[in-house]
């Protein structure tokens, strides 16, 4: 490491460790020998994963940062000194290919993402709500569609009635299943292609707001999530509906698609490899609303019921997945993370 530089990063508040090819400690800075409570002289060329204790996924972000040779971060990770007693701590660990070799930061961090379980009884009575008053209108719409075809001649016409009928069926299947809504688990999981169902979203999402401009990135390499398509449609309309109304007229949304390694599920430890990102560039959400935004009939909209982030946090708790936010004016993330299928479901 450059001799003017060591002042510099050895005086850094976080931990910061350069690896070899091996993943040996060849370097830390104080702030590391304080966390460890351990000497760089004692512990240089220990493998730094011997060093304090972590989940064992983690430790493939250093690999992950040589291959991309780039900087790979996992978020909420936890991570124990070696020998120390107590729990251990949550920490974003930042990996990154450098000249020399492999850095890596810890960044201790406070408590866990907030637990996206809400009450049972009051998701169970919503669910039902929600169901009865959606079930009485579907026969009718449907109807009318079907008497709308024999009048359309434009394809593109035939299209959107094509649309309006595919997602009444839709809604009558979610229908029947809100009203278990308050069980642990949807019913019918399955391997779901993530990227169609966004697509299917994001099409029905600007139909109703044409001058809404959508920017989709996804990554091709992940694999599928482990859900119920339906309830899983229905979380991310409600999610990039929310954005659209944000972002306004002319406003921007990008619909994005990562694998995000180390994260596990708050009650089911899973790991949720799957993160679907809405982002939109809206006025953000005043602070004092954060903690409370996923919970029921809380909202920011004057005219809101605060039922559709409710609904939202459950699809997520049900699928053993996450839900976050983070949000500064003029850019609000609601990130989505979802288990891929286990080797026995995959063969289901």
């Amino acid at each position: 490491m450059t001799g003017d530089l060591i002042p510099l990063v050895d005086d850094w508040p976080l931990p910061l460790f350069k690896l070899n090819d091996e993943d040996h400690v060849v370097w830390a800075n104080q702030a590391a020998q304080e966390w460890l409570g351990i000497s760089l002289r004692k512990f240089e060329g220990w493998r730094v994963w011997d060093v304090f204790e972590t989940d064992p996924d983690t430790s493939g972000i250093t690999k992950s940062a040589r291959d991309k040779r780039g900087a790979v971060t996992s978020r909420y990770i936890s991570v124990k000194v070696k020998g120390a007693s107590g729990d251990g701590r949550l920490a974003h660990l930042t990996a990154y290919h450098t000249a020399e070799g492999i850095g890596l930061s810890v960044w201790i961090v406070g408590p866990e993402p907030r637990s996206t379980k809400i009450g049972g009884h009051v998701v169970s009575g919503m669910g039902r709500m929600i169901a009865h008053e959606l079930k009485n209108p579907l026969a009718g719409i449907k109807g009318a569609a079907q008497l709308l075809r024999d009048d359309v001649d434009s394809e593109e016409g035939l299209a959107l009635i094509e649309l309006i009928g595919s997602e009444i069926d839709r809604i009558r299947r979610l229908a029947d299943r809100m009203e278990k809504l308050g069980d642990d688990d949807p019913t019918g999981k399955e391997q779901v292609n993530i990227h169609e169902i966004l697509r299917q979203a994001r099409r029905i999402i600007q139909s109703a707001n044409p001058d809404v401009i959508f920017d989709e990135r996804y990554d091709p390499s992940l694999p599928h999530a482990n859900g119920d398509p339906d309830t899983l449609m229905q979380a991310l309309l409600n999610l990039i509906k929310n954005a659209a109304e944000s972002a306004g007229e002319k406003g921007r949304i990008r619909l994005e698609t990562s694998f995000r390694a180390g994260v596990r599920g708050g009650n089911s430890g899973r790991l949720l490899p799957v993160q679907i990102q809405i982002i939109d560039n809206g006025p953000g959400i005043p602070k004092d609303m954060l903690a409370q935004i996923f919970q029921p009939f809380v909202t920011t909209k004057p005219e809101g019921q605060g039922l559709g982030l409710a609904l939202v946090s459950k699809v997520a708790a049900a699928h053993e997945g996450l839900v976050e936010v983070q949000s500064v004016p003029g850019r609000t993330v609601f990130s989505l993370l979802l288990p891929a299928p286990t080797l026995s479901e995959a063969h289901q």
